[in-house]
């Protein structure tokens, strides 16, 4: 059985031509979920709060806080996709940007700078009762550490530069930082082009080759994915 996703695209492009929510849709493929892309922009009424689905908020260059009417209609996908987890009846990942959403909308926290203007390459992520991770890592903006505060919320993974490089929110909403959909390619273009755009100092390199069908697959698990599909657990 084949689990059905949504990836709720970020703005912007990781690196030329490519949206954010492509690397992650094309590694939930290879995975065997079956996946929908609703790019930025689109409030994809039909989607919000859809249950049965994991729900995949990716990353993207648009601030949290911009004030948008893209960025408005985002937070109310967020904010349907977590009222469905909460119901036991949807899990929702958030990434990078879209953990920074899950935080604003459940939390009611904006991100924080991270220390030093940022962080962009590859990098080693220790877990909190989780597995080690090496992963992609691009952003100039966190989850602030005030978001452990908020009740249900468990850190999962914690960094260098960035500390709350993870989290669960219940058992079927997780957020993450870093980038576990990106291998080394798909790391090296994104870095040079989020570098290029923000000048961002890079990170000690990860301490071994990247896995993004090995990090999503825990991520997802982190949610709950597998009650979507169990044939597709990790």
């Amino acid at each position: 059985m084949s689990g059905q996703a949504v990836v709720w695209a970020g703005s912007g492009t990781a690196w030329s031509s490519v949206g954010w929510g492509e690397p992650v849709a094309e590694v939930l493929a290879g995975l065997g979920w079956q996946v929908a892309v609703v790019p930025w922009g689109d409030p994809a009424a039909e989607h919000q709060g859809r249950p049965g689905v994991l729900h995949v908020f990716s990353g993207g260059l648009e601030p949290v806080d911009s004030g948008t009417a893209a960025m408005a209609d985002r937070l109310d996908a967020v904010r349907a996709g977590l009222e469905a987890a909460d119901a036991d009846r949807a899990s929702v990942v958030g990434i990078c940007l879209g953990a920074q959403m899950i935080a604003a909308v459940s939390g009611g926290v904006l991100p924080d700078p991270v220390p030093g203007g940022g962080e962009v390459g590859t990098t080693t992520l220790r877990g909190d009762g989780e597995p080690t991770l090496h992963v992609a890592t691009a952003h100039v903006q966190q989850v602030p550490a005030a978001y452990l505060r908020t009740p249900g919320v468990r850190l999962t993974w914690t960094g260098g530069a960035t500390r709350l490089q993870g989290f669960t929110l219940g058992s079927r909403v997780t957020g993450v930082q870093f980038h576990p959909e990106l291998g080394a390619a798909g790391a090296e273009r994104a870095g040079n082009a989020f570098t290029d755009l923000t000048g961002v100092p890079a990170v000690a390199a990860a301490e071994s080759a990247l896995d993004p069908a090995r990090s999503l697959s825990v991520v997802l698990a982190t949610a709950g994915a597998h009650r979507l599909a169990p044939s597709l657990a990790a």
